[in-house]
């Protein structure tokens, strides 16, 4: 049991800043004497152990992570913050997170007393399995997309009422893709089908486009590789539909010549002149 009141002690002691208020101080003393009633066997004591370094985590990757921010914070290092299984300062670098990386307190997190030991993402593409599908508010490329996935008229009928554009104006679509039409080095043109179909398959390999509702949240860790990665394929993430936006205008300029590219694509993995 001393050993464990040590170790508290010990970490409570880094984090206290010079000129902390009183009302931090007695906190800090209540704290203490809330670990020391609560610790009455080796079971509880570890489980508190755990909790305060798991919170000094949260410490070390703010200091590290936005340092301008953390000298100039004044949130308490023991007050309970909005999220009150942790303190005013952790909850201040969840909110630097969610404002300057990625967000983070939205969607899975709605309950003050969720607990952030991990963290999930909210997807940012469609959910084709779970979601009512609205083709007229979806961009027309994406729908596109949809030609290889929903093998009823529905779609065809969108591209006949849209464009006036009728199966047989296409060619016939292949059961399986062709798998060149998943491979990284494509050519100018194919590289654009190929992004547009990896988006509409959920297979970008980027966490924001892939995951979906359906299926169990992947839970990520606190530490800054982990971090920096999300925020650089949340922000790519964005840059994949501003390639429906290209696609878009492509279409919109020739519907048949663009479908019927995007159909010989699927079908042979390469473009074939048109």
């Amino acid at each position: 049991m001393s050993n464990a009141l040590t170790i508290r002690a010990a970490f409570a002691s880094k984090t206290i800043l010079s000129g902390r208020s009183f009302g931090d101080g007695l906190l800090r003393s209540l704290e203490y004497l809330g670990f020391k009633a609560r610790s009455h066997n080796v079971a509880a004591a570890c489980d508190t152990v755990s909790r305060v370094l798991s919170e000094q985590q949260k410490y070390a990757l703010y200091k590290e992570m936005f340092p301008e921010e953390w000298k100039r914070s004044s949130a308490s290092l023991y007050r309970a913050g909005t999220y009150t299984r942790y303190s005013e300062r952790v909850n201040e670098f969840f909110e630097l997170v969610n404002k300057t990386c990625f967000p983070l307190l939205e969607y899975w997190y709605d309950d003050p007393e969720q607990g952030f030991e991990q963290f999930a993402i909210m997807p940012h593409n469609f959910d084709l399995c779970c979601e009512e599908i609205d083709f007229e508010s979806m961009r027309v490329s994406y729908v596109a997309g949809l030609l290889f996935y929903f093998r009823d008229d529905e779609v065809l009928e969108f591209f006949e009422e849209k464009f006036g554009l009728l199966a047989k104006d296409l060619p016939e679509i292949a059961r399986s893709p062709h798998p060149n039409v998943w491979n990284k080095k494509q050519n100018r043109t194919t590289g654009a089908y190929s992004r547009l179909l990896k988006l509409v398959d959920h297979s970008t390999g980027n966490p924001w486009l892939d995951f979906t509702q359906c299926q169990y949240p992947d839970l990520f860790d606190w530490d800054r590789k982990t971090i920096e990665m999300l925020t650089e394929t949340y922000r790519a993430a964005g840059n994949e539909f501003k390639n429906l936006e290209v696609l878009d205008e492509r279409l919109e300029r020739d519907p048949q010549q663009f479908l019927s590219e995007l159909v010989e694509f699927w079908n042979t993995g390469r473009r074939a002149p048109i």
